[in-house]
């Protein structure tokens, strides 16, 4: 009897998805205090009340997970239909993601650092689990949603996709891994090189390939996009209501994920219409499904983020050196 099996006919859907979630919740909080302690002992640190404090915070978002994944299928999309096993596992991964990811947001709060072995430790647990299970994916390696035709034929998937589940669990969490590693490692490098000093560090590297290890590379690629604009709302309530001169940027990519894990089917399934037309066309309606499966689209996209990112930085270079000006005249 395979791993799959087991867990399956232990009956997830057995106990009310109320139970499941208390059960998840004090499983993530105690291993989150387990895990901050350790990570805080590794830098030397006291602990003060922050395993208390992040244990209780993991705790509820652990729960509300299992709710919302088992409850309201708020990670069920048309094209991936895990068996009971399955789904049951990668909310097991997940749980275990959030706890991860909160042990990386409180080492990086308390010393401006993320700790290597945590972010190693996660992606080895997220390729193994996908490679493992074959069936633990948000989104499928390649989807090309653009090819459906309503009532006729759903989106286009490769054939070997099914054919090699473990296969496939591997390549899209080896990928995930690639994308979040390289998103990360050009941020840093267009900023050092505009700036003079890198705008993420090399823990946030690795950060970003754990996520992509557990979620595949489109939602690690929307929770990278997720966490400036996070970082812009929350930074500038932190920065006005406290006198902390500096925020790192690890928590802020943390919780994109987070956001991702809570709500990846509306993510996915978002539909923007760009016309103001009563019954617009498709191809008048933005679909994000739609737009991950056209490389053109995703090119010119990425291309325009690019030159953004440059034309941001360059205006903030100017600025600094407008600062420095006015400093050296007083």
């Amino acid at each position: 009897m395979s791993v799959l099996e087991v867990i399956n006919d232990f009956g997830f859907l057995s106990l009310p998805v109320w139970l499941w979630g208390v059960i998840g919740g004090v499983a993530t909080a105690v291993l989150t205090c387990l895990g901050v302690r350790r990570s805080l002992s590794d830098f030397g640190l006291p602990y003060d009340r922050w395993p208390l404090l992040s244990s209780i915070v993991n705790g509820l978002l652990g729960a509300a997970l299992v709710v919302c994944v088992l409850g309201f299928q708020s990670q069920t999309t048309p094209e991936v239909i895990p068996s009971e096993a399955g789904r049951n596992l990668r909310l097991i991964g997940h749980l275990t993601l959030l706890v991860l990811l909160m042990m990386v947001s409180v080492t990086d709060l308390r010393t401006y650092s993320i700790l290597d072995w945590n972010c190693k430790v996660g992606i080895l647990l997220g390729v193994s689990l996908a490679f493992l299970s074959g069936d633990t994916q948000l989104a499928h390696l390649w989807v090309d949603w653009n090819q459906e035709v309503p009532q006729l034929r759903g989106p286009y998937l490769p054939a070997w996709l099914s054919a090699h589940p473990h296969l496939h669990g591997l390549t899209w969490s080896v990928v995930g891994v690639f994308t979040g590693g390289i998103l990360a490692w050009g941020t840093r490098w267009i900023s050092a090189r505009l700036l003079g000093q890198p705008a993420l560090g090399s823990g946030d590297i690795l950060l970003m390939g754990m996520i992509g290890a557990f979620l595949g590379w489109q939602p690690t690629l929307i929770a990278y996009v997720l966490a400036p604009v996070l970082a812009l709302v929350i930074g500038l309530i932190i920065q006005v209501t406290s006198n902390r001169p500096a925020i790192p940027y690890g928590p802020f990519l943390a919780l994109g994920a987070v956001v991702v894990l809570f709500c990846w089917q509306p993510i996915w399934m978002l539909e923007i219409p760009l016309t103001l037309a009563e019954n617009p066309g498709r191809g008048s309606i933005f679909a994000m499904r739609r737009f991950f499966g056209d490389p053109v689209s995703m090119a010119i996209t990425a291309g325009l983020s690019v030159g953004l990112l440059v034309i941001m930085l360059s205006l903030l270079r100017y600025y600094k050196s407008l600062s420095f000006v006015d400093a050296n005249s007083e």
